[in-house]
């Protein structure tokens, strides 16, 4: 991974760590279980960043592609309001 892997892969791992114990009000007994959970948080988006930057290089084409067309549309929409 490089650095920009690594660091989107913190931040992520951060989001779902916070996501879930919000959801879950999770009470942790010792710095263990914390641990496992930010660990299993870190295998999550690592999964999510390796798949997304994938999924970015192989259809980069198309993804500029439909991001102009939405700012298109989005343009077109607010001329004619």
């Amino acid at each position: 991974m490089d650095t920009a892997q690594t660091i989107a892969m913190f931040v992520i791992a951060i989001v779902f760590f916070i996501l879930i114990n919000k959801m879950f009000r999770i009470t942790y007994f010792g710095v263990k279980g914390l641990f496992f959970v930010f660990l299993c948080c870190m295998l999550a988006a690592a999964a999510v960043v390796t798949w997304l930057f994938s999924f970015i290089a192989n259809y980069y084409g198309w993804i500029i592609g439909a991001v102009v067309i939405i700012f298109i549309l989005i343009a077109i929409g607010k001329r004619k309001s």
